[in-house]
């Protein structure tokens, strides 16, 4: 009996866990692929056809990984710090949904960063905008900001 009331103790609350789960963290999940780097103090602006290579960003649960042309280059844990709603249209862009903070371990933007020759630099504690443009098209766009540059790495979802 005990092993039973265990069972479903645990069945109730994986239960409630899964309906409890934000919307904006279920958006976030998925695969994104890379579409572009721009802004800094010249301007640049990378892309996959200007750079010669692919990359995708993976997010399942509080994982990510990131490949480059198919292949892992890293992966780890990230953290979100709440996420801000653009419920008055007070968001930089007005199709931008959603507004948080995302936590990569330093390293891991360092190795991305080698990987991309600096053309994919995720700041270890960037902002993070979540657009809806339409059913179809989402944007995730990491808007990392340092003293010396200002640069948004721009993903699609596939």
């Amino acid at each position: 009996m005990k092993k039973f009331i265990r069972i479903a103790v645990i069945a109730a609350l994986a239960v409630l866990a899964t309906a409890c789960s934000k919307p904006e963290m279920q958006m976030l999940e998925g695969t994104w692929q890379w579409t572009q780097t721009s802004g800094g103090i010249a301007g640049v602006n990378y892309t996959p056809e200007s750079e010669g290579f692919e990359a995708e960003l993976v997010f399942k649960g509080n994982q990510f990984t990131f490949y480059k042309d198919g292949e892992k280059v890293t992966s780890g844990n990230y953290q979100i710090d709440g996420w801000e709603t653009n419920e008055e249209d007070e968001m930089p862009h007005p199709d931008v949904l959603f507004r948080s903070t995302i936590r990569f371990p330093e390293t891991k933007c360092e190795e991305i960063a080698n990987a991309t020759d600096g053309k994919i630099s995720l700041n270890p504690s960037g902002v993070v905008l979540l657009d809806i443009l339409t059913d179809d098209y989402q944007e995730l766009t990491f808007h990392n900001y340092n003293l010396v540059d200002d640069f948004l790495v721009t993903f699609v979802k596939k």
